[in-house]
């Protein structure tokens, strides 16, 4: 069985892709996990080996450690291939291991509220990863904008959540995903407008339910609007709940919510919910980015802008069409996308490709 190695800067099981990469592939390969220690609850993984960096000391000190033990890690663990998911300063770990197979892997670009450095954090990731002979990329329009022609498509994924068929009668709303730059306040503002809208008309019973957190003041700021427009009962917040314990939010809900910003950034980053909705039996409600455009259809939910206004209009359309959702035909329109389906059939081929190109140029060499 071949060894593998997987880097992330993100603790152990709270960046969803590698993490779900190892538990689909660890009866493929032999795996250890290498992250920081963020103090968060650990995540136990069962078939893989974790191990974990304490962040002490100044910014700089603990870059420069995170190297150092990769680096000790690589060499003393006799892997046969390496998976970064890429962080700036990830190409000295190929300078210092020119014989290691490495594949490092693009999750996202940039995202600051700064256009100056987004710009220049991109052009480093460019660099960078172009400097590996092997990279591979989460969405074909991300490639685009970052300029790579040779690459491997890896998509985003979804776990299923739910497996029951679905009585399309309540419109039971589900947001989960991080509140961080998702402008999340915009879509309550547009759900308290549509309840007040509806005041007076036959209605189903209604509710909405938001699983995820922010570093900063996003939390609070709902939680604020929820209680002083006297939406405690309609509205319900969790702050974050692991992938892993997520089964109880979509058996209860009717509806998912992918409500992302329609930005350059936004719109070639594939969200992983849209895909857990509909893996779930899920219709979604989701803005108007190019991929979520790629994959919402009226068969499976109703595309919107930004906006209050479009939030209301959305909503009014799929209460108008809830009951002719079919949760079997729903689940069909992403089948290919659950992890399992992901980490079998595209990414265990491709790494034996790089393992096997690997050997064969060092016998060459």
């Amino acid at each position: 069985m071949k060894s593998l190695l997987i880097v992330t800067k993100s603790q152990y099981g709270y960046h969803i892709d590698p993490y779900k990469f190892g538990v689909y592939l660890k009866n493929d390969f032999r795996i250890c996990h290498i992250s920081w220690d963020f103090g968060l609850p650990k995540i136990q993984g069962e078939g893989v080996q974790t191990k974990y960096l304490p962040r002490k000391g100044t910014k700089a000190s603990r870059f420069f450690r995170f190297l150092r033990e990769i680096n000790t890690e690589i060499q003393t663990g006799a892997y046969d291939l390496v998976f970064l998911v890429y962080f700036p300063g990830c190409s000295i770990l190929l300078q210092q291991n020119p014989q290691q197979a490495f594949n490092v892997d693009i999750r996202t670009a940039t995202d600051t509220d700064s256009l100056f450095v987004n710009y220049w954090k991109d052009r480093l990731l460019r660099w960078e990863t172009g400097r590996f002979p092997h990279r591979s990329i989460l969405s074909h329009g991300l490639a685009k904008r970052l300029g790579f022609d040779h690459y491997h498509f890896l998509p985003l994924g979804g776990e299923r959540f739910c497996s029951q068929d679905k009585a399309f009668d309540e419109l039971h709303l589900l947001y989960v995903g991080t509140l961080e730059n998702r402008n999340l306040l915009t879509f309550i503002r547009g759900l308290h407008r549509f309840i007040r809208h509806s005041e007076g008309t036959p209605f189903p019973p209604i509710s909405c339910t938001i699983v995820g957190d922010g570093p900063g003041n996003e939390r609070a700021d709902i939680e604020e609007y929820i209680q002083s427009n006297g939406l405690k009962k309609l509205i319900q917040t969790t702050g974050y709940v692991h992938n892993d314990q997520l089964y109880g939010f979509f058996e209860k809900a009717t509806v998912g919510i992918s409500f992302v910003p329609i930005t350059p950034y936004y719109t070639h980053q594939p969200p992983t919910k849209t895909y857990e909705y509909l893996l779930s039996g899920l219709p979604v409600l989701a803005t108007a980015t190019e991929e979520n455009a790629k994959i919402i259809s009226d068969t499976c939910g109703v595309l919107i802008a930004d906006t209050e206004e479009a939030v209301v209009e959305g909503l009014e359309k799929l209460l108008q069409n809830l009951n002719r959702f079919d949760s079997k035909i729903i689940r069909q329109v992403c089948s290919e996308h659950s992890w399992q389906t992901i980490a079998q059939t595209n990414l265990a081929p491709y790494l034996e490709t790089i393992s096997k190109a690997k050997k064969t140029s060092l016998q060459i060499g």
